[in-house]
């Protein structure tokens, strides 16, 4: 029922605004995509070395429409839907965002420029993604959430861009006698530059972390988080970087460092990412890609709070399996933001690859090794958003990933894609033999993917 009011109301906001044509011009596009998944040992672990019984092969449904309501070149307004849902989970008729299920309003927004300006405002839910150069960003991306943005140049080479995103607020009023501090508030900051051959964009960031929030995001909490009696505060400096002024060879970088102050110690949290990737551009048929990231890891210590970079809503990946990129749905083994951190991974892509028209291939081979003190593990067994599951590494785990991925364009507006992914983790068993918290302690299996698509873009 709920489906049916949200098309009914879509439904007339199309046609009322296509009859005032004179007034406002009506743009669509979107993606409409189909897909079949198989997935084993999606947990590192086959189902008779005590893993989870695999329910192996899922289709997928999914289908985005951006409305665009242009007034002029220096007014619009935007309304994005999604509908997403795997077949047969018996939620078609459902309208939610829980778990992408249902059809839902994704983003909904307005965008001006002020009369005689190039000052562009925008409000409303956005699409919010912090710089990266190498991949996506490192501490927030791909996340739509509540946002009030004015970015203007101020030169030919320098601009300036400032937001307040409101990433949680969990209730409209606090109880009787109650003043609950439950947002999530962020404030931030960008200055592009772009020059001849060489682009940047350094940022900072400041975020209130209210000591009700109900879900804390798990990247920006400790090893071992306490209650909070006061509210938490956080901020972050980086830049993204990129030079092509050697083209064809192209170099991208990307560096952040991030705090968290809480009332606790034990809530504290602190550390640095960085990434680059070297790329040649000069071949028609292949686009080789080399690529390297660091991010600082846990010490053996609980009390002095975490050394990984606190992270929001992480949107960054190295383009392969393990960490979750993918052109398909729900395909990769995507790390969390509380595990992504806390591992340096080395990678080579040939990205292109294309030796027949319409088709083209790619491939990411990657290695990882964890950069937390394995006695962090050792000493104990138990700890916040860490598991024995692959996704949290020490010095003394590794992990290697592949993935081969082909699109062949039956139209410029269609294409079927194939994707495979392969993925071993090596949990060194001294160290989590102990570990209560997950199924890995003693043994790992392969895990691999096989996804088949068709995806329509209009």
């Amino acid at each position: 029922m709920k489906k049916l009011v949200i098309l009914a109301v879509l439904a007339c906001m199309v046609m009322g605004y296509a009859a005032s044509a004179s007034a406002v011009d009506l743009e669509a596009k979107g993606q409409i995509q189909f897909q079949m998944n198989l997935i084993d040992n999606a947990d590192f672990l086959g189902e008779k070395d005590g893993g989870n019984s695999d329910d192996d092969l899922n289709f997928w449904f999914r289908a985005r429409t951006e409305f665009r309501f242009v007034a002029n070149e220096n007014l619009w307004a935007v309304l994005y839907t999604e509908y997403k849902n795997r077949l047969g989970n018996g939620h078609i008729n459902e309208s939610s965002s829980d778990n992408d299920d249902g059809l839902y309003v994704k983003r909904a927004y307005l965008q001006y420029r002020f009369p005689g300006t190039e000052v562009l405002t925008s409000a409303g839910i956005l699409s919010v993604n912090m710089p990266g150069a190498v991949t996506g960003s490192m501490i927030l991306g791909d996340s739509d959430l509540g946002t009030f943005m004015v970015e203007t140049p101020i030169t030919d080479q320098v601009a300036v861009a400032g937001a307040f995103i409101r990433y949680a607020d969990d209730h409209i009023q606090d109880g009787v006698n109650t003043n609950e501090k439950d947002e999530l508030d962020i404030f931030y900051a960008a200055a592009p530059i772009t020059l001849e051959g060489i682009s940047a964009t350094p940022y900072f960031m400041y975020s209130i972390i209210g000591k009700d929030v109900a879900a804390i995001p798990a990247g920006l909490q400790s090893a071992k988080q306490v209650g909070m009696d006061k509210n938490s505060y956080a901020w972050w400096l980086g830049t993204s970087f990129e030079m092509d002024m050697f083209d064809p060879i192209v170099f991208a970088a990307d560096i952040a460092y991030g705090s968290v102050e809480a009332d606790a110690k034990e809530n504290d949290r602190s550390g640095l990412m960085f990434d680059a990737s070297l790329a040649y551009t000069g071949l028609n048929f292949v686009q080789p890609k080399l690529k390297f990231a660091y991010s600082t890891g846990e010490d053996d210590k609980t009390d002095n709070g975490s050394e990984r970079l606190p992270t929001i809503a992480n949107d960054w990946d190295m383009g392969s399996y393990y960490f979750g990129a993918s052109g398909l749905t729900g395909t990769g083994v995507d790390l969390d933001d509380a595990q992504q951190v806390g591992l340096w991974t080395v990678g080579l892509a040939f990205e292109n690859i294309s030796f027949f028209e319409k088709l083209s291939h790619t491939i990411n081979i990657i290695y990882a090794q964890g950069t937390n003190d394995e006695d962090l593990i050792k000493n104990n067994n138990a700890l916040n958003n860490i598991s024995a599951d692959g996704k949290f590494l020490t010095t003394k785990d590794h992990v290697f990933a592949v993935d081969f991925n082909t699109n062949y364009q039956i139209y410029d507006e269609l294409a079927a894609i194939v994707e495979f992914g392969y993925a071993v983790v090596d949990l060194d068993e001294d160290v989590w033999q102990n570990y209560t918290t997950g199924s890995l302690q003693t043994k790992q299996d392969p895990n691999f993917k096989l996804a088949l698509g068709l995806v329509y873009k209009f």
